[in-house]
C-alpha cells in the first residue's frame, strides 16, 4: 500500500496551483486515483489543521469526516501504548535517528503496519531514516507503475 504524506495532501486540498510541484503532485494522485492508499492519523490531523487554518474549523472537520468515511483511504493508527514511559521508549528509536516528534510519530506508524510499501512525499531529507521506501509524486509519476 502507498501512504500518502501530509504535504502532497496539504497542496492537494488547498488548491495551491502556485506551488512549483502542484501539476506533479496532481498527476501522481490522479494515477492513484482508485486504488486503496493509506494516511496515518497524523497526517489526517495535519491536514485537518490546514484546511480549518485556511479555509475554516467547519470545512476541517467535515473533510476528516470525509477520510473516515472513504473507501479509497485507509487511516492508519500506531500501537497503543500501555503507558507513556512505553510511548517514550518507542519514540526514542525513531527520535535517535534524528527525526522531529512529528516526523518519528509518522515513522512509526509506517513501521508498524507493514502493508505499507512506499511513502510519498516531497520531504525527501527524511527517506534514509524512515522505515520503508519513499518516493516523490515527481518520482511516482516517472514510474510505469505505481509501486
Amino acid at each position: 500500500m502507498i501512504v500518502i504524506g501530509p504535504d502532497v495532501l496539504i497542496i492537494h486540498h488547498l488548491a495551491l496551483r502556485n506551488d512549483p510541484r502542484w501539476s506533479e503532485n496532481e498527476e501522481a494522485l490522479r494515477r492513484l486515483r482508485g486504488s486503496v492508499k493509506g494516511v496515518t492519523i497524523y497526517a489526517l490531523l495535519d491536514l485537518v489543521g490546514s484546511v480549518s487554518r485556511h479555509v475554516g474549523e467547519r470545512s476541517g472537520r467535515e473533510l476528516y469526516l470525509s477520510y473516515l468515511k472513504s473507501e479509497e483511504h485507509r487511516i492508519l493508527f500506531p500501537p497503543h501504548p500501555d503507558s507513556w514511559e512505553e510511548h517514550i521508549e518507542n519514540m526514542l528509536r525513531y527520535l535517535g535517528r534524528g527525526l522531529s516528534y512529528r516526523d518519528a510519530l509518522e515513522a512509526m506508524v509506517l513501521d508498524n503496519n507493514p502493508e505499507v510499501q512506499l511513502y510519498l512525499t516531497w520531504r525527501t531529507g527524511q527517506a534514509d531514516k524512515l522505515p520503508v521506501k519513499t518516493r516523490t509524486p515527481r518520482e511516482l509519476i516517472q514510474q510505469k507503475t505505481p509501486t
